[in-house]
């Protein structure tokens, strides 16, 4: 049996994949942080979420790896900054495929802490390829990137290509271009097979910060009366271009099993919407009157562009992928998947 590595699998994209490559006969080494609870990953674990020291087995010479009811799957507490660690996690596994999606993926934590972002975002990267060169591992490296990287770019008032200039403004954005610049680095050097895939904003049921989760997470709590009928948004004039994860997981697919090694992709719908439209969406989906603040100044980035649109042409014609569900449906999944986390949560009795 095949095997592949997934760092930050306890994370949207990480889990998401962890669901897809279980139906696909991999052994999956699912990385993350130590110490953490397991929410997206509870369906693997008879629903248990957190796990004492005690409860942890024996893996690579340590008490890190969680107990699931899976045999294909193995969770390991690993950071990506413990070199020491990765680089044994690495050397004996041999994966097929690293899905690199570990990260500080935040925008407001990376002003405020630039340092853990960049020791993250770029030294996290620099020690998963690190060992891939050492021991001259034979493997595929997908690496998560961002539409944040663009930055100013987005005035040029078009679709985004992979060829546009990379003018981030905030240190997560910068940092996901160093990690781009060091894919390349050790491609073309080292020959080490790395894709690049630049997501734009990714959204679904287990999302978590953005708006469509923002939003859809406050009002499905509204429509269960656990709280008062009143949200607080931020800025509602951007324009974004959101993806559905089920869509997102053929494109890391493909890019996996079809992608050409040193090529960037950009992961996007090409659809244009407004934020405002997206919260009259959601708030369609409730039952309730619902009253909206706007520009809470807690909601409010330092520097927000205006529209972060991108062009999907490129890994639709080269590795023949397609946007298949609308974001009426991906907002309708999320709120009812938000409603029965809730309803469990809770452990109330909703009608």
């Amino acid at each position: 049996m095949d095997k592949i590595i997934v760092t930050g699998a306890n994370g949207f994209l990480g889990s998401n994949l962890i669901d897809f490559c279980i139906q696909k006969d991999f052994e999956i080494y699912a990385l993350d942080r130590p110490d953490q609870t397991y929410r997206n990953l509870a369906y693997y674990t008879n629903g248990k979420i957190f796990f004492s020291r005690k409860e942890k087995l024996k893996i690579f010479g340590e008490n890190i790896q969680i107990p699931t009811d899976n045999e294909q799957l193995k969770i390991i507490e690993c950071d990506v900054k413990n070199s020491i660690l990765l680089e044994k996690i690495i050397k004996d596994v041999k994966p097929k495929y690293i899905f690199h999606f570990a990260a500080q993926p935040l925008v407001i934590p990376s002003w405020e802490n630039p340092v853990n972002t960049i020791e993250i975002n770029v030294i996290g990267t620099l020690n998963i390829f690190e060992p891939i060169k050492k021991f001259k591992i034979k493997t595929r490296i997908i690496v998560a990137c961002t539409s944040a990287e663009y930055g100013t770019t987005t005035k040029l008032n078009r679709p985004l290509k992979e060829t546009d200039p990379l003018l981030a403004i905030h240190p997560y954005g910068i940092s996901k271009i160093a990690t781009e610049l060091l894919a390349r680095q050790y491609y073309l050097n080292f020959g080490i097979e790395i894709i690049n895939l630049r997501f734009f904003n990714q959204t679904g049921p287990r999302k978590v910060g953005d708006a469509c989760a923002d939003f859809v997470s406050k009002v499905a709590k509204i429509e269960l009366g656990l709280i008062e009928p009143v949200i607080e948004v931020g800025n509602l004039s951007s324009y974004r271009d959101f993806t559905d994860i089920k869509d997102s997981m053929k494109a890391i697919w493909l890019a996996a099993t079809k992608g050409k090694p040193g090529e960037t992709y950009n992961v996007c719908s090409n659809r244009k919407i407004q934020i405002r439209e997206i919260l009259d969406k959601v708030l369609s989906l409730s039952s309730k009157k619902i009253k909206v603040i706007e520009n809470v100044s807690n909601k409010l980035r330092k520097i927000d562009e205006d529209v972060i649109l991108g062009d999907n042409s490129k890994i639709k014609e080269e590795l023949g992928w397609e946007i298949t569900i609308s974001l009426e449906n991906t907002l309708k999944d999320m709120f009812n998947y938000w409603c029965e986390y809730y309803k469990k949560e809770s452990g109330s009795n909703f009608n």
